[in-house]
């Protein structure tokens, strides 16, 4: 009507109101309505029903309808909760009600650790047909730096689940684009699924010195000596690891990279934040080295550490004349590559100084000394993986630095940690949430202006933070649109990610608009009778039939009195 005040809501899980004050004119609320775009974002009806009422009550107008125009597919929760008071009406025109056929690409699964040049890693896609009816079939791609690398034919049937896996590998070094592509149906924009592969040219190490005296010679070196020498034999940095030395009380989030390994000589006095920090960083996929022994240190004394090794109980022993270290699991891929002569040249180091550890599990045990205590075991912790050497690789324990076998020990060791072995379930980045960048330590110092360059080249200036956890934190707010997204300092790149659409509302079912999932809202059915319908809400059922019906009926009920009489 002409003294009608109009408004239009935007919404997906945000709102945008379009008029502060609201409006008469039809036209203009036409061209509001036109100048809406669709994004990849989720939908929240319930969350645009409240901004309406709201703009309701603050007019001061004694009452309002709310038209909710949408497709309400399924979605997770399905049920529309809001609180109108009796003066406000929600209606709801769903634009379409028959199902529609689709087959979303939900999930990316890829290695959670490095890939090394040649590796063949398995990277799992997980699909779903939505339709609960017909089957799918179609061609799955995956497509690298642009170019089709592998393809496999998918059927899947009537509202079912599948996870196609890919075996790839790549002969160069660096971060590669990737994208797992189907053919495009009725919602094309879940049909891409954008990932990065690192493929690694350097496996980088942190090295946690414990105890750290350090002689004139090699005789009284500290242990981190040796392992760094062996990492990193020309000092130059130009091998396969790349080291990064840190103390133990200076350990920070900052310096334990997600994908390299922890390589920690001599525990003696981490700090309780420290060892907090690294039983996080393990649990969530790190990979940590660990040689234990030279001098007690207050961290011994801990039951949070000896847990976090994986035993009960640990006491320093002096060794006798023919103590060694031996019964290698030769079927592990730290052993494996040993042929058995080089296991026995490895064997025949002497122990002058170990540590006895009690309650390992047996099964977790890779090698022993002669004297059957546990020399070498493997931990597992949440996603990642503790392998601890229960000796100092220093002179002082025995003559292991100086075997031939120390630097291909410490080589398989540390790239067995950093293998491709498990699955990354970290947080997917997707449209509409906000997007956050690690920054590397070595760019916190530097003055350059950072952007964000998004999928269609355009830049957008990023907000930069601390992380409560330690470092710095670049964050991009609401991505519009899925691809990758890369930050830049000047024309460097620093850091690439991909964004994705969440799927949670791929299934294009229709939504059951009851009372029970929409909370007293009244459907508005936008058939070929939706003028008429519309009409009704607004006015009520014509109701002048029934009142020509009384009317027929008293004249009736007249006629009959009136022969009485």
């Amino acid at each position: 009507g002409s003294n009608d005040v109009m408004n239009v809501v935007g919404f997906s899980t945000r709102t945008e109101v379009m008029f502060e004050t609201g409006t008469h004119n039809k036209q203009i609320v036409k061209n509001a309505i036109e100048s809406l775009k669709p994004t990849g974002e989720s939908t929240s009806e319930a969350a645009a029903i409240d901004d309406a009422i709201e703009l309701i009550e603050e007019s001061g107008l004694d009452a309002g309808v709310v038209y909710v125009i949408s497709d309400f597919r399924a979605v997770g929760d399905s049920v529309i909760v809001f609180d109108a008071p009796d003066r406000v009406r929600v209606n709801l025109l769903p634009v379409y009600t028959e199902p529609v056929d689709n087959v979303s690409i939900d999930r990316v699964f890829t290695p959670r650790k490095l890939i090394r040049p040649g590796e063949v890693v398995r990277v799992g896609v997980a699909l779903t047909n939505h339709s609960m009816e017909h089957p799918a079939n179609f061609p799955l791609e995956l497509i690298v730096e642009g170019r089709r690398k592998a393809e496999q034919l998918v059927r899947l049937s009537p509202a079912a689940s599948a996870t196609i896996t890919f075996g790839v590998s790549m002969n160069e070094w660096g971060i590669h684009h990737c994208r797992v592509a189907k053919n495009h149906d009725r919602l094309p924009i879940d049909d891409d699924r954008y990932f990065l592969l690192e493929v690694s040219r350097k496996i980088p190490v942190t090295l946690i010195r414990g105890r750290k005296f350090t002689g004139d010679d090699n005789k009284n070196a500290a242990s981190y000596f040796f392992v760094d020498k062996a990492l990193n034999p020309r000092g130059s940095g130009d091998g396969e690891f790349s080291v990064d030395t840190v103390d133990e009380q200076a350990v920070t989030v900052a310096r334990l990279n997600t994908k390299g390994v922890v390589v920690w000589t001599d525990p003696t006095n981490l700090g309780r934040d420290q060892l907090d920090l690294l039983t996080r960083y393990i649990h969530s996929g790190g990979a940590v080295l660990v040689f234990v022994g030279g001098d007690r240190g207050p961290v011994w004394r801990s039951n949070d550490f000896r847990a976090y090794l994986g035993i009960q109980k640990i006491t320093n022993r002096d060794a006798g004349e023919d103590e060694h270290i031996t019964s290698f699991q030769k079927e592990h891929p730290i052993f494996n590559l040993f042929n058995d002569d080089e296991l026995e040249f490895l064997s025949r180091s002497t122990v002058r100084r170990f540590v006895s550890a009690s309650g390992v599990a047996p099964d977790s045990v890779l090698a022993y000394f002669s004297n059957g205590d546990p020399a070498m075991w493997e931990c597992r912790r949440g996603k990642g993986r503790l392998l601890v050497v229960a000796m100092s690789p220093d002179m002082s324990s025995g003559d292991l630095p100086l075997s031939p076998m120390f630097l291909p020990l410490i080589h398989t060791s540390v790239s067995y940690l950093a293998s491709a072995e498990g699955t990354d379930f970290r947080r997917e980045n997707f449209v509409g949430s906000d997007l956050f960048f690690d920054l590397p330590p070595t760019w916190v110092s530097h003055g350059t202006q950072l952007v964000v360059s998004g999928p269609n080249g355009e830049q957008a200036r990023p907000a930069i933070y601390e992380a409560p956890a330690g470092g710095l934190k670049v964050m991009l707010t609401r991505p519009e649109a899925a691809g990758f997204y890369r930050l830049l300092s000047d024309t460097t790149r620093i850091i690439d990610v991909a964004v994705n659409v969440n799927t949670v509302e791929s299934n294009l079912n229709p939504r059951p608009l009851t009372d029970r999932f929409i909370g007293g809202a009244r459907v508005i059915g936008t058939s070929d009778h939706f003028v008429e319908n519309l009409r009704r809400e607004r006015q009520g059922r014509e109701v002048y039939a029934a009142f020509l019906l009384l009317a027929v009926c008293a004249l009736v009920g007249e006629a009959v009195l009136g022969r009485k009489a």
